[in-house]
C-alpha cells in the first residue's frame, strides 16, 4: 500500500500538482501572518487614541475614525478567527480558516479584518490572481 502511493505521489503530474497547491498554501500563510502584524500595528496605535481619551485630551476625528474601524476590526477578527483557532486538532483549524476565506473572498465577502486584505493585491486569491503570482514565481525560478 505505501509503495503504492509513494508510486503515485512521485508521477511528474501529480508532483507538480502537489509543488503548485503547497506554493498557494505558502501564500496565503505569509498572507495571513502579515494581516496578524498589521493588525498588531494598528491595535497598537488605537490603544494609544484610548490612553490620549482617557487622560482628557483632545482627539482629533481621523484619530476618531482610526479608533472606531480598529474596534470593528477587532470585533470581527475575534469573531471569526476564534472558533477557528478552538478546533483541538493543531493546524486543522488554520486550513479551514484559509479554505472558508478564500470561499468567500471568491464570493467578494471579506470576513477578516482590513490588514489580511493588502491594498495593492486586491485579486491575490482569485484564480486569476493565483495563476499570475505562479506563473511570476515560476519565471523567477528559472
Amino acid at each position: 500500500m505505501i509503495n503504492y502511493f509513494l508510486r503515485i505521489f512521485t508521477l511528474p503530474g501529480v508532483r507538480d500538482e502537489i509543488t503548485r497547491y503547497a506554493r498557494v498554501f505558502m501564500g496565503e500563510a505569509s498572507r495571513y501572518s502579515a494581516g496578524f502584524k498589521g493588525e498588531a500595528v494598528e491595535t497598537r496605535e488605537a490603544f494609544a487614541v484610548l490612553t490620549k481619551y482617557i487622560r482628557k485630551e483632545k482627539i482629533s476625528r481621523a484619530e476618531k475614525k482610526q479608533f472606531k474601524n480598529q474596534m470593528v476590526d477587532i470585533l470581527r477578527g475575534t469573531g471569526v478567527v476564534v472558533p477557528f483557532m478552538l478546533i483541538p486538532l493543531p493546524f486543522i483549524g488554520t486550513l479551514l480558516l484559509i479554505i472558508v476565506d478564500h470561499l468567500l473572498l471568491a464570493m467578494n465577502i471579506q470576513i477578516l479584518p482590513a490588514s489580511f486584505y493588502p491594498e495593492k493585491k486586491k485579486d491575490l486569491l482569485t484564480a486569476k490572481g493565483i495563476d499570475e503570482d505562479l506563473e511570476k514565481a515560476i519565471a523567477k525560478e528559472k
